[in-house]
């Protein structure tokens, strides 16, 4: 049946031409076996110490020699040459021909050969396939042709590589007809939340595994990632981690692939290239003028910076600084665990979102994330769409926050000034606040900035007097906004009078009871004025500010949800340029009843 059959382990064979004679040996060419019964399928067909190729998550493959074996899992350990070790799927895993045994189809493991789905051997690895087992499925007419005919596992061996498959030859022509259908199903896969790993290790044409975060392209039509070595449409090398494209697979395209590149900032180029570093050289931080922008400046081209392409090389160590020194979320400079403060880091070791990615993140909010609840009240107040997002980081300005995963804790910056605790009783008695509806955002500086329309804050202990801060960059330009802040006033004007007998807003603990009388005097008449002068001339925006300032903390403030008992803790505490004691608290987000 084969004339190879001698020479079983050379990986080269002869196709055998099963259609011109059909007096073939009978476990070729019937369907069962002569007792009558079908050919088992074997449990496992490795062995240890048998010398294999294993596709690594690159799509490319290795040469490694097989040391455990569990039929469970349906996996083996294998030792690579580099002496490296790992467990790999079965699916992964090539074999040669064996040299005795009868021929099986490498996918069914039956060995029946009848038309119209006859086996073909293949001519470099010797494996054999049903005509209807192979993906895609293979014509009749190449068991007339007498031309050598490649499995799909052969032709992806000998086209893929770094950088990118090739992109001519009789083999770069036979990949891209193998592109066009996948060896698995994409629907079956099971993905995780973000669309990154599944279940089944399965990526790419190849099917093999893979990392995200390493150089693969997902398809912007059916998600699914692929390697950068089994992509025919790169011009260039990719860089760890760059997802700065637009990519349709040509499943999707039912043709070539479409490759787009995105436009890069100077804070993406700085974000990409530091984690390439911390990938290749396994540390942290890197020295800005020596390691990074020599490393920026020697993969300018794989860069593809588009617009800023023409920057001279001597200014763009001036635009890489300014960006790693203004996105303090995303870098870390060194000075901060008391290092050199030219030495810079990634706070987080992710790769740069693209800006496609940011955007269908803002389209679909998770809930926790992006609106607040105040307790009581059956409508939530959803966060203004009007935010810039890059890289994942929310812009206020200059300032950058990163948002807070979901869960039911939630966390706000509180600074210590002087504003005393209320009791259960009081807020039980006060009536809602109705906010304004519409606030616009702007941007502010480091000790003004909002991230919400209106930042509620909390108290950090009972014997810590604490206040709201709001921020003075408001838009309430129209009469409209100043006419509903303005409604809320008469609600909470009673509850502030009945704060008598406790110490007053703005004055220190340590102050004796004389002192506090008088002050309270003095306060009380100050409210009974503001309301007066808030009912009669609304426009007056400043002294609105300062009421909602002093009253909001009474309803929905850290001091009420300590009254009402719900639990906190102090993770960090800081003092700002101007003096101020700021706390950052996490809340529990559930109070006593």
């Amino acid at each position: 049946m084969r004339d190879s059959t001698g020479a079983g382990n050379s990986l080269v064979h002869k196709r055998s031409p099963l259609r011109r004679n059909q007096k073939t040996p009978t476990s070729l060419t019937k369907l069962s076996l002569q007792d009558g019964h079908k050919a088992k399928k074997p449990a496992c067909k490795f062995e240890e110490g048998q010398d294999v190729l294993a596709r690594w998550s690159d799509g490319l493959f290795y040469l490694g020699t097989i040391k455990k074996i569990n039929i469970l899992k349906q996996s083996c350990f294998i030792i690579f040459e580099d002496s490296s070790k790992s467990w790999v799927l079965w699916k992964d895993i090539q074999t040669g021909a064996t040299g005795s045994g009868e021929m099986v189809c490498t996918i069914c493991q039956e060995e029946y050969s009848e038309a119209p789905n006859e086996m073909v051997i293949c001519d470099k690895c010797g494996q054999g396939y049903h005509q209807l087992c192979h993906t895609p499925h293979i014509d009749s007419s190449v068991i007339d042709s007498d031309e050598k005919w490649l499995c799909r596992q052969c032709v992806f061996a000998t086209t893929t590589k770094r950088g990118g498959a090739l992109k001519k030859g009789p083999n770069a022509k036979a990949l891209q007809v193998m592109k066009q259908t996948l060896p698995y199903s994409v629907a079956d896969l099971e993905w995780d939340a973000g669309h990154k790993t599944n279940v089944q290790q399965c990526y790419c044409y190849c099917g093999g595994p893979g990392d995200w975060y390493l150089k693969m392209l997902q398809c912007c039509k059916c998600k699914q990632w692929f390697h950068e070595a089994c992509v025919q449409c790169l011009q260039k090398p990719m860089l760890f981690g760059d997802r700065f494209y637009t990519f349709i697979c040509s499943v999707c395209s039912s043709g070539p692939e479409y490759l787009k590149r995105l436009p890069l900032q100077w804070v993406d180029i700085a974000h990409l290239c530091l984690y390439n570093l911390s990938v290749i050289h396994k540390k942290k931080y890197f020295d800005s003028e020596l390691e990074l922008m020599t490393y920026i400046n020697e993969n300018w081209d794989r860069l593809h910076p588009g617009e800023l392409a023409d920057t001279p090389k001597s200014e763009r160590y001036e635009h890489v600084l300014e960006a790693l020194n203004d996105y303090k979320t995303m870098f870390m400079s060194g000075k901060e665990i008391k290092k050199k403060k030219h030495l810079f880091g990634l706070r987080i070791r992710v790769p740069p979102v693209p800006p496609n990615v940011a955007f269908k993140a803002e389209k679909e909010p998770e809930g926790t994330s992006h609106e607040f609840k105040i307790k009581g009240r059956k409508a939530s107040k959803p966060i203004s769409d009007s935010r810039e997002v890059s890289n994942g980081i929310e812009k206020k300005g200059k300032k950058k926050s990163v948002g807070r995963p979901p869960g039911p804790y939630t966390r706000k910056m509180i600074q210590k000034t002087a504003e005393p605790l209320l009791d259960k009783e009081s807020i039980s008695e006060n009536p809602t606040l109705d906010l304004p509806c519409s606030i616009g955002r702007t941007e502010g500086t480091a000790h003004s900035s909002n991230t919400s329309d209106v930042d509620f804050t909390g108290a950090s202990s009972a014997k810590e007097t604490t206040s709201s801060s709001i921020s003075r960059h408001y838009g309430l330009s129209d009469s409209r906004k100043r006419t509903r802040t303005g409604r809320s006033w008469p609600a909470a004007i009673p509850h502030l009078r009945r704060r008598r007998g406790r110490l007053p807003r703005r004055a220190l603990q340590t102050q004796n009871s004389e002192i506090v009388k008088d002050d309270e005097g003095k306060e009380d008449y100050q409210f009974d004025e503001l309301n007066t002068e808030i009912l009669n001339n609304l426009a007056d925006q400043e002294l609105q500010l300062n009421h909602l300032k002093n009253s909001i903390t009474s309803y929905f403030g850290a001091a009420g949800r300590i009254a009402c008992g719900e639990k906190y803790r102090v993770l960090a505490r800081r003092v700002t340029l101007d003096g101020k004691v700021q706390y950052l608290v996490e809340w529990e987000g559930a109070t006593a009843s």
